[in-house]
């Protein structure tokens, strides 16, 4: 959630400003909407259950061998989940970018064979083999959310974490995260609209930097000031510390066999991490 909120907020920062501007639509069920995929079938519940599966085999795996193959099933498990290919392929493109310094970093970083010097620091093979290992981690676990978790409507989620019993304060501040990153997204936007009206133009000096510090600030005093009367918009509504989910939830035949292909395929890449030899 995280990296969705500062991918959002950097994209809207450096977005040019247009004579009509388009309504922010931030939230996690306008990113990937739900559809009439493979994937949609199959009870919210395994797909949360075999998403947290995959991530601990991927993380926990070094072998080149097994990332392959854990890489190659979070991009089939795209292709069922039928995700549109220009927003996906954006938003790991915005991760990579974080990857790359990983990347460019680790050869001069760990010890090791040497294969670039640069400025006096020698770069090491076993760095940069480390910096790919994490890459592809990162990207095969990302995707896999993206496929089988990040489509679910937000009820529906809620309603699948209440059920594999998931501590209700967890629950309440993802929803209100998922909820409300479209509200911060909109003043985000206000606050934008206002500065580029007083001819504010973004570059690298010290007056743009308190200007973002100003906007920073300014975002975070909404944001509590509108958290108050959310609170107390929802006291008079009966609230009491959690959310009534009706949304039913079903097991069916699809998903027992999605947790046996699941832990078929999270066996297969902790196998390969012993018998791979890389």
């Amino acid at each position: 959630m995280l990296f969705l909120f500062f991918y959002e907020v950097i994209r809207l920062f450096l977005q040019k400003s247009s004579p009509n501007p388009q309504p922010y639509n931030g939230n996690v069920n306008a990113l990937f909407k739900d559809n009439d995929s493979l994937v949609s079938k199959i009870d919210p519940r395994a797909r949360i259950v075999g998403t947290v599966i995959f991530a601990f085999s991927v993380v926990l795996s070094d072998g080149l061998l097994a990332l392959c193959l854990a890489l190659l099933c979070s991009f089939t498990m795209a292709c069922c989940a039928k995700l549109k290919l220009v927003g996906t392929l954006k938003k790991m493109a915005a991760m990579d970018a974080f990857m790359l310094y990983l990347i460019l970093i680790l050869p001069f970083s760990v010890p090791g064979d040497s294969f670039i010097t640069l400025f006096g620091f020698e770069g090491s093979w076993q760095g940069l083999f480390k910096g790919l290992i994490i890459t592809l981690k990162a990207n095969a676990v990302v995707l896999m959310i993206f496929a089988g978790v990040s489509i679910l409507p937000a009820n529906v989620l809620g309603s699948a974490l209440t059920s594999l019993k998931v501590s209700h304060k967890l629950i309440q501040l993802l929803l209100f995260t998922m909820r409300y990153l479209k509200v911060i997204g909109d003043e985000f936007q206000r606050l934008r609209r206002a500065m580029r009206a007083r001819a504010f133009v973004l570059r690298f000096n010290w007056h743009s930097w308190k200007s973002i510090g100003y906007l920073i600030g300014m975002m975070i005093v909404r944001s509590m000031h509108r958290s108050e009367r959310v609170v107390a918009a929802m006291k008079c509504r009966g609230y009491q510390g959690q959310f009534v989910s009706y949304h039913p939830l079903s097991w069916q035949v699809m998903d027992f066999w999605y947790c046996v292909l699941m832990s078929l395929v999270c066996s297969a890449i902790i196998t390969l991490n012993f018998v791979g030899g890389l």
